[in-house]
């Protein structure tokens, strides 16, 4: 059960790390953040995260989803307070999704529908961002996107002896930053890296 604390706390510290990084750049005016995309990214993974607590309990390989769930609603808060963030009409679509989310999880009451419905939704969401990696790698580098694997990773080894539910978000985690990774570090493409 330590074992599993400690690998809890840098699942969170790892992915806390890339989102404070995030946060100090948006306030630098490095980065303009979607207030609607962060804002549905947390409401995502918020959602799918109080479902399986309220259903299934709390776990240690949760902390990191947790903070991460956390950090993307500071980042759209902070963008907010700060004035520096964007507001595009095709970002209606994640906080429809992290709204949607919270919906199926209120009319269903089952975490597993909800995980998937969070998942799913993330994901297809995602597709922009990774078809703009593969095109522009330099574009979306940031080591953001390595924090986030090995924060999941971690999770992961926690989930082992555990209730199936609880590897979904960390295997779908490790998979998209995995990709993002891969295709903006792994591919040698030219153009200043942005940590973000």
């Amino acid at each position: 059960m330590i074992f599993e604390r400690i690998l809890g706390v840098m699942a969170a510290v790892v992915i806390s790390a890339a989102q404070v990084i995030y946060v100090f750049n948006c306030l630098h005016r490095k980065v303009t953040p979607s207030v609607l995309s962060w804002s549905g990214w947390a409401f995502l993974m918020g959602t799918s995260l109080v479902s399986q607590i309220v259903h299934k309990g709390w776990q240690w390989s949760m902390t990191g989803i947790a903070s991460s769930a956390v950090g993307c609603m500071t980042i759209a808060v902070v963008a907010w307070l700060s004035g520096n963030f964007a507001f595009r009409r095709s970002d209606l679509g994640f906080l429809v999704a992290g709204l949607g989310c919270v919906g199926v999880y209120v009319v269903s009451d089952n975490p597993w529908i909800t995980t998937v419905f969070a998942i799913i939704a993330d994901g297809l969401l995602g597709i922009p961002t990774i078809v703009k990696a593969y095109r522009q790698p330099a574009s979306e580098r940031s080591v953001a996107w390595l924090l986030g694997v090995v924060s999941s990773t971690l999770a992961l080894i926690i989930c082992f002896g555990h209730d199936i539910i609880y590897m979904l978000f960390p295997v779908y985690l490790v998979l998209f930053n995995g990709t993002m990774a891969v295709l903006t570090w792994g591919r040698g493409g030219t153009g200043k890296a942005m940590v973000s």
